[in-house]
């Protein structure tokens, strides 16, 4: 398994071979999910990150979008299966399902958008990687139970386990359906404080250790050999300034790989 930081508009103070030098430096960190807004200066980041990632021979992986029409999905895709053609492996590209007032809505309109996605992509270049979610103020989001039916009825979809939702609303982190654990492609980790504030990073004595260590074992014992993003808010890193937060990021996640890798 390799380590992974997730990265957004947050890091973009720095420039990408900055981020590269200082993500080199971490024993454990191995790749970025980036999760870039569909803007030319967004774009032009991620262009220039690809290249020191090639260089570097880090791993690359996309949060995506799943707000965007199809007709902009499409065309935002279109462009990471050139960033794929140039790293030479399939990108795994994170969604979340698509969300409603009413479930099954919500459930109807995922795979309605899933299906057309992957019948427009090349699935050689594009891994689609759907995310279970936890519940947000006004909405309740598709947790991994809803989403389950939609990835095993899709061969070309797959699963992105974000162990961190499933630790704020449901706790059921080992309780896996057994075909789903095959469809795993990515993991998402974080963990949560005393007064349920989400995405924060993982430290000694977090009080949600001994699920988060629980939840890796059994991915391990079940086979999982993907790649584990530590999906953190980097305002909630400790430091005075962007390096050193970025520097605590991956600290917090050496601290934690050591532990299984």
């Amino acid at each position: 398994m390799k380590s992974l930081i997730s990265v957004n508009k947050k890091f973009m103070d720095i420039n990408p071979r900055k981020l590269v030098e200082l993500i080199l430096k971490s024993k454990y960190t191995k790749g970025i999910e980036i999760f870039i807004n569909n803007n030319e200066i967004e774009w032009k980041y991620l262009d220039d990150l690809v290249f020191e990632i090639k260089k570097n021979n880090l791993v690359l992986q996309i949060h995506g979008d799943s707000t965007l029409s199809l007709i902009e999905q499409i065309k935002y895709l279109k462009k990471i299966e050139k960033y794929s053609e140039y790293l030479n492996y399939p990108i795994v590209v994170t969604l979340h399902s698509i969300y409603d007032s009413d479930i099954n809505m919500s459930i109807k309109k995922t795979i309605e958008y899933l299906q057309d996605i992957v019948n427009n992509i090349d699935n050689n270049k594009i891994i689609i990687s759907l995310e279970n979610l936890n519940d947000i103020k006004d909405y309740d989001r598709l947790e991994k139970e809803l989403i389950t039916p939609i990835i095993l009825n899709d061969e070309k979809v797959y699963f992105t386990y974000d162990i961190g939702h499933e630790i704020i609303n449901y706790g059921k982190i080992i309780d896996l359906n057994k075909y789903l654990i095959d469809e795993i492609k990515n993991i998402h980790i974080h963990t949560m404080n005393d007064r349920g504030m989400d995405h924060m990073p993982i430290y000694k004595n977090d009080i949600n250790w001994e699920l988060i260590i629980k939840s890796l074992a059994y991915l391990i014992n079940n086979n999982y050999s993907g790649n584990i993003v530590y999906e953190y808010d980097l305002n909630r890193c400790n430091g005075n300034n962007i390096i050193e937060k970025i520097t605590d990021y991956l600290s917090s996640i050496d601290f934690v790989s050591e532990h299984y890798i």
